[in-house]
């Protein structure tokens, strides 16, 4: 842009900032204080900058090991459930997607029941004790929930893609290395991967004659071996819950190591 009209564009914003407060540029506060000008022009500068490019561009968040969650509990709903190229396995089915070659998990596709939410409710919790992207060491944190609140405890968890309180098991291929944030969230009331699970329970406690497609999958920048993100689609058999959403693997103050395990 040429500096005469950049000029122009500047004294244009400026002016609109102006009027804003509904006072002309040499005006002062009617108990004596100055209108900060310089504040507004800089402002104007930093729009200016913005509208013709010249501003900086953000960091690429893989040199720092960080993924924002614009959801202060870790996960968005973008949308309808999308099940395109996925099969759909019988009502009271899990199907587990075969680990890739860098051992990773795949996906998750269940076709929910009133009795498979039962029985994985009632099943006896068995972890493994490796999964993909699990850290040598298991740091205990502190992360701030907001209003106050912070959850104090192990920073990871060993997270299922398809819960065992919705009959998925307890096995390597239904899990990835998950912090405790994109597990649960904020937990009040519960976020992260628990959103959905949440969602599916109480809907199968409601309708238990009707079924819940769900399917879970965990997307990896290249070789990395822990997701930055985990989709999740949800659709119950009428229709009234109908989602495509997208659970964020980070903890506010922290710096994720997706490639190795662990943290920065």
């Amino acid at each position: 842009m040429s500096g005469r009209r950049g000029e122009g564009l500047l004294a244009a914003i400026v002016a609109a900032g102006l009027l804003a407060f509904g006072i002309p540029s040499c005006a002062t506060l009617s108990d004596g204080g100055d209108i900060d000008v310089p504040a507004i022009i800089e402002d104007a500068n930093g729009l200016l900058d913005r509208l013709t490019g010249d501003a900086e561009s953000p960091s690429d968040s893989s040199a720092t090991g960080e993924t924002a969650s614009p959801n202060v509990d870790y996960y968005t709903v973008d949308g309808s459930a999308d099940f395109t190229g996925a099969a759909i396995p019988e009502p009271g089915v899990i199907v587990y997607g075969t680990p890739d070659m860098l051992g990773r998990s795949t996906r998750a596709v269940g076709n929910i029941t009133k009795a498979l939410r039962d029985d994985g409710s009632d099943r006896d919790r068995d972890m493994p004790d490796e999964i993909c992207g699990w850290p040598d060491h298991n740091p205990k944190v502190e992360i701030d929930l907001g209003g106050g609140d912070a959850y104090r405890g192990y920073l990871f968890n060993r997270s299922h893609l398809i819960a065992k309180s919705l009959g998925g098991e307890d096995i390597p291929e239904n899990m990835v290395t998950g912090t405790r944030t994109q597990n649960v969230g904020r937990n009040q009331p519960p976020g992260g991967m628990a959103y959905t699970e949440t969602l599916a329970r109480d809907w199968l406690d409601a309708h238990p004659d009707g079924t819940i497609l769900y399917m879970a999958t965990p997307n990896y920048q290249g070789d990395e071996l822990l997701p930055r993100t985990v989709t999740v689609d949800i659709r119950t058999s009428d229709g009234a819950i109908d989602q495509h959403v997208t659970v964020y693997n980070t903890a506010d103050g922290y710096d994720i190591d997706y490639l190795h395990g662990g943290v920065l």
